[in-house]
């Protein structure tokens, strides 16, 4: 693993010959928890700009070039960074590192392509509206997450609709070019002459002496429930308890934990709402931390005659957690799952450097996959007692959408 510092740009390598791939992830500092309401809704559009070509090249000449080299890009939207990511053959990491620079440098921004971006980000946010299951994490991540996390991934469709060619410029030239960024490859790679070629890309770019402030994070919400009435034949069920951080010191007996309840077909959430009660066909959920607050997600989907039983049996299950703790067999069992999970991580070249940056960016050093199974196999039903202990369950957020209200039966 390789780590150095460079102007405004952190890059992270990780060499592997062994593997025939690389995988580049250039993250920019325009993701949407960046700023305040005023510009939420940019971030998305940047993401449909950045996919239409840069460096003086337009739409289809840059697909062609990227297209000649044999790579596979995509572009995303994350709370913090807007990400490029690309994967192909080690000899064409170098010119692919100059196509990303060039359409950082200079992107694409024109009337026409501002206008197709708008149109799809207003199409994306209305598909949500067709999707009842993602429908409901909507209504739930803003009933729960502080702002500015309770963001959608559309923004607001005013921002949306008043931003302009003026406003996207100085918006995509005061977030990109700011301290922070982050370039992270992993695979076969040289990692001296990808420093030295994006070097020499980065000395091209006009950087600012701005620095990135951290977020300024909302007051906690409190729990509640929320039923939104659809005329559908299945009742959407998504529940949020309150949970630790990325960085409490029990992270690894939390990743335990999610498997024991939820993360896994063994897990008590899938054996004993579907299994003994075939009360829905899936259920499933998580630890679901970031940097700043952690949850505890559910979700399930179930008939409106059963609705509410699911509802109590889902929330005695979470709750029961504590007064019956996991056994040694549960832990062992959802422990050999952590650790298949991350091994498998560590073959994947893409999985590898989404890791890799995450872990720089939550904790601000290289990511030791060897020390993180070792902390996993240190796992036992001490520190899973421990974590169950100093766990405030409190009464979680919850949203139902569907035909009928489970939680005024369940109050009944």
């Amino acid at each position: 693993m390789h780590h150095r510092t460079l102007e405004h740009l952190d890059l992270l390598c990780a060499p592997d010959p062994a593997r025939k791939t690389f995988a580049l992830q250039w993250s920019v500092p325009l993701g949407s928890a960046r700023g305040g309401v005023e510009r939420d809704g940019f971030s998305p559009l940047h993401v449909e700009m950045a996919q239409r070509g840069g460096g003086g090249r337009d739409a289809k000449e840059f697909a062609y070039a990227l297209d000649n080299l044999g790579v596979r890009r995509s572009v995303r939207l994350g709370t913090h960074f807007l990400h490029v990511d690309v994967v192909g053959l080690p000899e064409a990491l170098l010119p692919t590192i100059t196509l990303c620079a060039d359409a950082i440098r200079e992107p694409n921004i024109t009337s026409e392509h501002l206008k197709s971006a708008k149109l799809l980000v207003n199409q994306g946010r209305r598909s949500v509206e067709d999707d009842p299951g993602e429908l409901a994490r909507d209504h739930l991540r803003q009933l729960h997450a502080p702002a500015p996390f309770d963001r959608s991934d559309y923004g607001r469709e005013e921002v949306v609709a008043a931003a302009n060619l003026e406003s996207m410029h100085q918006d995509w030239s005061e977030w990109s070019r700011c301290k922070g960024g982050r370039f992270v490859v992993a695979g076969d790679v040289d990692a001296d002459r990808v420093e030295e070629h994006l070097r020499r890309e980065c000395g091209q770019l006009e950087w600012t002496n701005r620095t990135l402030a951290p977020l300024e994070i909302g007051r906690p919400k409190k729990s509640e429930q929320k039923f939104v009435e659809r005329p559908l034949s299945q009742v959407h069920l998504v529940w949020a308890w309150s949970a630790p951080t990325l960085h409490d010191p029990l992270r690894p007996v939390w990743q335990v934990l999610s498997r024991v309840l939820g993360a896994s077909g063994s897990g008590r959430l899938f054996q004993d709402v579907r299994q003994r009660r075939s009360l829905c066909y899936a259920v499933g959920g998580g630890w679901a931390p970031n940097d700043d607050f952690g949850r505890f997600m559910v979700s399930a989907g179930t008939t409106p005659d059963r609705a509410s039983e699911t509802v109590q049996v889902v929330e005695q299950v979470i709750n029961g957690i504590k007064d019956d703790p996991p056994s040694q067999e549960e832990i062992d069992r959802a422990k050999e799952g952590v650790l298949s999970a991350l091994t498998l991580r560590r073959e994947s070249t893409s999985a590898r450097a989404g890791a890799l940056g995450n872990h720089f960016t939550t904790f601000g050093e290289i990511w030791d996959p060897t020390k993180e199974l070792q902390a996993i196999q240190g796992v036992n039903r001490e520190t899973v007692l421990q974590a169950l202990s100093d766990w405030d369950l409190g009464d979680p957020w919850a949203v139902a959408l569907g035909p009928t209200d489970p939680f005024s039966e369940v109050a009944s």
